[in-house]
């Protein structure tokens, strides 16, 4: 979803304007992003450790292998919207630099 905005937005960034709305765009979408991730990660930690409060066991004892490639995927995942954050937060400073506003 991040992509495909981020593939929108820079098709649409012909126009003065519709930098700021791209920027706050971004923004939105990497939040949405980092939500993501910590949904996923907190899934595979249910997974790993149970809940003892509604009576659920641990799965990851019988599923072992597809718990370590999920927990894999969820810190690769984890990278990627850091290097995502770090993209955005170096766009932004090349957009203020080169902006006449300031």
């Amino acid at each position: 979803m991040v992509c495909l905005f981020s593939a929108a937005a820079l098709a649409s960034c012909r126009r003065r304007g519709a930098v700021v709305l791209v920027m706050v765009g971004d923004l939105l979408a990497l939040a949405l992003l980092f939500s993501a991730v910590g949904a996923a990660a907190e899934f595979g930690i249910l997974g790993e450790r149970g809940n003892s409060h509604v009576r659920w066991a641990k799965v990851c004892n019988v599923y072992g292998a597809f718990c370590e490639r999920a927990m894999a995927a969820v810190i690769v995942s984890l990278l990627a919207a850091f290097a995502n954050l770090v993209m955005l937060m170096l766009t932004i400073l090349t957009i203020h630099k080169n902006s006449s506003f300031y």
